[in-house]
């Protein structure tokens, strides 16, 4: 089933609000809807938001067929559609970054932050400088141009 049969007010022609795209093109468009990354986008945000049972993807089955259910968590995690082949590698996963961000997001919690791409600058308004990092600046303060101003 296509995403654009079950929702036709998430995917138009000119926006994808799962992936917050703003499409120009034709061939931009097309691009998008095949992507691999739009793909899981939706499949995340259908799990997250339910419509009718859940994600028109495939579901996880238990060894019986049945559809969810009971489902033994050393066997498969159905938040990140995945199935383990020992309980040790079902721990693994569980203590994993990708099963607590999906956690998080199942929960409403905000994305962490990370300070990666923050860059904070240090300024000496003495002597106009700006410096990149704490150690920069405290050596700057030790320097001889800074003691003579």
């Amino acid at each position: 089933m296509k995403s654009t049969e079950v929702d036709p007010g998430l995917f138009t022609d000119s926006y994808c609000k799962v992936c917050s795209a703003q499409l120009i093109s034709e061939s931009q468009r097309v691009a998008h809807y095949e992507s691999r990354k739009h793909a899981n986008k939706v499949r995340l945000y259908y799990m997250l938001h339910p419509v009718d049972g859940g994600c028109p993807a495939k579901k996880l089955r238990t060894d019986n067929g049945s559809v969810e259910g009971d489902v033994d968590k050393n066997k498969c995690c159905t938040l990140c559609n995945m199935s383990f082949t020992s309980a040790v590698v079902a721990q693994s996963h569980y203590q994993g970054k990708i099963h607590a961000k999906r956690l998080r997001l199942l929960l409403g919690e905000p994305p962490a932050i990370t300070s990666k791409g923050l860059k904070r600058s240090h300024t000496c308004e003495v002597c106009s400088v700006t410096l990149n990092s704490v150690a920069q600046y405290h050596a700057h303060l030790q320097g001889s141009k800074h003691q003579n101003k």
